[in-house]
């Protein structure tokens, strides 16, 4: 911030976000938003609807795998990122930055864009946001919780003391991505530009891992002059983007996901956690989603009725218990007929799920061509047995070929995890 760029201040603020949902694990998927409501500290302030981030769904809570498979020693990451709990990360085991969706899989998947001399902006109505993150912390004194070092960043990034930070920042938790209903904390200021725009500035400070992520949105005089720090922060998303607000805690040992053969599966460990992407089958008008009647499923039926795609994502159940991943979709893929005659071990073969995005092919998976009473059908399935998670599509049609229906929805579908 410049001298001639003075801020100015428009009073403390407190925020509240809640992750609002539609389960998927319990009523077929669920579009996390932003939603931020303001104590009456802020005279005039008022709640907008905030703009839905990419649908996806909830994985159950983890529980111990019964997998023989020798697996990686990675401890649960807290619950929730706050800053008491921020201290008991250990950076041997743990990366936190900001998440960036890839333009293609062509360099993996990162849950943490690896990139220290990064910075993304956005540009929209007058208003431009910029986040980056840093990876080391030079100048500040990491002995300091991570609530301290928040406020003594945000200080320096925006050129105001400290001491008014502290006692008129706000604390927000941002999404962490693949791990809902898990948040990290961030500390939030934000004011008045002396030409009669607005400011607001939000960062978080991982003193045990080193690094930070910062947020930033200016708005040039016009229709924000004068705004709250309510504004300023719902309008945050629409600029730089729902996504844009997702933390990634990755592992130091396996923060970028390439590919997830049979034997991948066995560096996923219980806190692992995995979930379908959709988005695009969502948005395509030759399908129309219904939600699911049981926990954990949800369906698409095509626009000629003649087809139907069922998602499955659940726990895997008591009688899915192998030693590797290709051995338990196998068994998921069983258990999925019902019990039934249609399952047929010789009839089994290698299929593929999109990762992290639709368009490539690196899940592999089994699958199984039938039909029932002249209904065509054919069933995907992948188990990860680290994380005890099952993923499933079982396309129905009536007179169409179910195989050529099952591509179509796979290229517009993938399972992303997070390791």
């Amino acid at each position: 911030m410049s001298d001639d760029d003075p801020r100015g201040e428009n009073g403390p603020m407190r925020f509240e976000v809640d992750h609002h949902s539609r389960t998927q694990a319990s009523r077929g998927r669920f579009v996390t938003v932003l939603i931020v409501s303001v104590s009456a500290v802020l005279a005039g302030c008022s709640t907008s609807p905030p703009p839905a981030a990419t649908p996806a769904i909830e994985p159950a809570a983890p529980s111990p795998s019964p997998s023989s498979v020798e697996r990686p020693d990675v401890p649960a990451p807290p619950e929730q990122l706050t800053f008491d709990a921020g201290a008991d990360l250990d950076p041997q085991v743990w990366l936190a930055g900001w998440h960036v969706e890839p333009i293609d899989m062509t360099n993996g998947y990162a849950v943490v864009y690896p990139r220290d001399d990064w910075e993304e902006k956005h540009l929209s109505d007058g208003c431009e946001a910029s986040r980056s993150h840093r990876f080391s912390l030079d100048g500040l004194d990491l002995s300091l919780d991570d609530r301290t070092l928040s406020d003594q960043l945000l200080a320096q990034i925006v050129e105001i003391p400290v001491a008014d930070i502290s006692e008129n920042g706000s604390d927000v938790p941002f999404p962490v991505v693949g791990r809902w209903p898990t948040t990290a904390d961030f500390r939030v200021r934000a004011g008045d530009l002396s030409n009669g725009g607005a400011w607001l500035a939000a960062v978080r400070v991982f003193g045990a891992l080193g690094s930070a992520l910062i947020v930033q949105l200016e708005c040039e005089p016009g229709s924000m002059t004068g705004a709250t720090g309510q504004q300023m922060f719902d309008l945050l998303p629409q600029v730089a983007g729902a996504d844009a607000l997702e933390v990634g805690l990755g592992r130091v040992d396996w923060n970028i996901v390439e590919a997830l053969a049979f034997d991948d599966g066995a560096d996923l460990v219980e806190s692992s956690n995995a979930r379908w992407i959709d988005a695009a089958l969502m948005q395509d008008a030759a399908w129309t989603f219904h939600e699911g009647e049981s926990s954990g499923s949800w369906s698409f039926a095509s626009a000629d009725g003649d087809c139907t795609a069922l998602y499955v994502q659940s726990r895997l159940g008591e009688d899915v218990y192998a030693s590797g991943d290709r051995e338990a979709s196998d068994e998921l893929l069983e258990s999925s007929l019902d019990g039934t005659n249609s399952f047929a071990a010789e009839n089994v073969v290698d299929g593929s799920f999109a990762l992290a995005m639709p368009g490539n092919d690196f899940v592999a998976t089994r699958l199984i061509e039938g039909s029932d009473a002249g209904v065509r059908w054919v069933t995907a399935a992948r188990a990860f047995t680290g994380p005890r998670l099952g993923f499933l599509i079982t396309v129905t049609c009536t007179t169409g070929d179910p195989l050529e229906v099952l591509e179509a929805v796979v290229a517009e579908s993938a399972v992303q995890v997070v390791p």
